[in-house]
């Protein structure tokens, strides 16, 4: 694959197979999976790549992320090496024709990472103002599981200190816009434990 990778890189994964990933991400960045291990994100946008990281290093231990592996700015770009977390997206055919299944999980993602202790945490979640950890961009291809249980949380660069609300109102535009419906909605707010904010929902939705 014709790609620049620095050398610091590509130490690591030499002989590895590299595969570029093209659905389920709308950031711009260019994505590899490096065989079974690794994640590779290939970005002009350092600023964003580097709070990725940084993210991910606090969250280690506390949710299913990354484990950074190399950071290298080279070549005007920022390139950053992750673990691979396993599991399938919530994309997966699986979970789509099964609504309930998919609020539970949804709904379990959600409350670990709003249980995330924010002392010592400087990330503040740049939509939102609040006291809860969040993820602020709670959309199914960002949530992974493995049977039936959450595996892992990716795309970390939102997450910080904010109004658990930013989440809740993603999830349940998520949730609606791929299920093609809104028929299921009552589920998934019974899974959350809320009731629907009209007024939060637009706000964070931006209708």
């Amino acid at each position: 694959m014709n790609i620049f990778i620095p050398d610091e890189i590509r130490k690591i994964i030499e002989g590895l197979e590299i595969a570029e990933i093209k659905e389920g991400h709308c950031s711009g960045d260019l994505v590899y999976k490096i065989s079974d291990k690794y994640i590779l994100k290939i970005s002009s946008n350092e600023k964003r790549l580097s709070r990725e990281k940084k993210i991910n290093d606090f969250l280690l231990g506390k949710l299913p992320v990354s484990r950074s592996i190399a950071y290298v700015l080279e070549n005007e770009n920022a390139y950053y090496l992750k673990s691979l977390v396993k599991g399938d997206n919530l994309l997966n055919k699986k979970y789509l024709d099964n609504p309930r299944l998919l609020a539970d999980i949804l709904a379990k993602a959600i409350n670990l990472i709003h249980s995330v202790d924010i002392t010592n945490c400087y990330f503040k979640n740049e939509e939102s103002e609040g006291e809860v950890f969040v993820y602020g961009d709670m959309c199914l291809p960002n949530v992974l599981a493995i049977d039936n249980k959450v595996s892992g949380i990716i795309d970390t660069e939102s997450c910080g200190i904010g109004d658990a609300w930013i989440d809740y109102a993603w999830c349940i535009w998520s949730y609606e816009y791929n299920l093609r419906t809104n028929k299921y909605t009552s589920i998934l707010l019974e899974r959350l434990g809320i009731e629907f904010d009209e007024e939060k929902y637009k706000k964070y939705i931006n209708l």
